[in-house]
């Protein structure tokens, strides 16, 4: 039995259940409910929490189902925090990891968080999930890695396996500036990343960076055309390794594909003259895809200015989510597609899209 299909206990007052009780409920995991976290917001993009029961209405596979379950008091989560650190991202590493630190000051005591960065490599520390926040604010500044490539799915699909035994709500975040770039095997492809998520229950949430490039003519190429060096006063091509190109590459790691030659400026360049070309790198699109079948939120940025304020505004919208369920007809080991609709006017809902009715082995 998948944790996409189970029914909830209260361990405390069942007087939540179809009730949105003020006080905190923890849910434990069953046999057949199909629960759904769902955040709704106003026109505004304000986060909208008065909401009851009534006010929903969900479709399995276009069928109206009753709901059995219905909370919007706090539930506790299980996290995976994972930062990108690809030399694109290097002299923003401390204006990233001081935002991150204000998303786990915005963390309820009960919620369980894992801190992970990817880069030359997936981390994810410490080994088990923890509330201590002490601990996540060390790990934010001792332990993340150093810049290199931009294993994107790799670390994705990592976060969501060290949930895979959590109970509960379950949640990962993805921080990136780049596409998916990895130096090392064997990687996780986007199709069967994204098949993952249509059929698990973890919410996917994703802030996305988009970072400035400029290039300037260094010199001709004696192979035909002109050679291009990368600024180091503006970030280099998100998921490349930095200012001056690729990161270093480590013995048997296969090269990348399909990027132009780089020439390493000298240490002190000409300036930059009216024939560089700047150009916006944006972050993978394809994550904002993951993040809309997972029922998360997807913010993408232009700048560092509002890293603290997008980190805050997921944390509150972690906190303010409802909890709905019904139980599944029929346990017949296919993906069902989901949807939640709001009755109120000029109300938007974000949940998931679907969850894969398993039967018992």
């Amino acid at each position: 039995m998948t944790r996409a299909l189970h029914t909830f206990i209260l361990a405390a007052a069942v007087g939540v259940v179809l009730a949105g009780a003020p006080q905190q409920s923890t849910f434990r995991s069953g046999t057949n409910t199909v629960s759904i976290y769902a955040t709704v917001t106003d026109a505004e993009g304000r986060l909208v929490t008065d909401l009851s029961a009534d006010d929903f209405e969900v479709y399995d596979d276009r069928r109206r189902q009753e709901l059995t379950v219905f909370a919007n008091d706090r539930q506790p989560l299980s996290m995976v925090v994972m930062l990108d650190r690809s030399g694109s991202m290097s002299s923003r590493f401390e204006l990233v990891r001081d935002a991150a630190e204000e998303f786990v000051v915005n963390l309820l005591p009960e919620d369980r968080v894992r801190i992970g960065s990817f880069s030359n490599r997936i981390q994810i520390d410490p080994e088990s999930f923890t509330s201590d926040k002490a601990e996540m604010r060390r790990i934010l500044r001792e332990e993340l890695q150093g810049a290199g490539p931009t294993p994107l799915w790799n670390a994705t699909d990592a976060a969501m396996q060290a949930l895979v035994d959590e109970e509960g709500r379950r949640v990962v975040l993805m921080f990136t500036d780049g596409k998916d770039t990895p130096e090392f095997g064997p990687n996780v492809r986007f199709e069967d990343l994204r098949a993952r998520v249509r059929a698990d229950e973890t919410m996917i949430y994703g802030i996305g960076l988009s970072t400035s490039r400029c290039v300037t003519p260094q010199m001709p190429d004696p192979m035909g055309g002109i050679r291009f060096q990368r600024w180091p006063s503006r970030p280099g091509p998100s998921g490349q390794g930095g200012p001056f190109g690729r990161p270093p590459r480590f013995p048997g790691t296969p090269p990348i594909r399909g990027l132009p030659p780089v020439v390493v400026p000298p240490p002190n360049p000409s300036p930059r003259t009216s024939s560089t070309r700047c150009s916006e790198a944006d972050p993978d699109p394809e994550l904002r895809e993951l993040v809309e079948i997972g029922g998360g939120g997807y913010f993408e940025l232009r700048s560092t200015d509002n890293l603290r304020e997008t980190f805050s505004r997921v944390a509150a919208e972690l906190h303010h989510q409802y909890l709905l369920a019904f139980t599944a007809e029929e346990l017949d080991n296919r993906l069902h597609e989901l949807e939640v609709r709001v009755l109120r006017p000029d109300m938007l809902v974000r949940a998931r899209r679907s969850y894969f009715a398993a039967s018992s082995p």
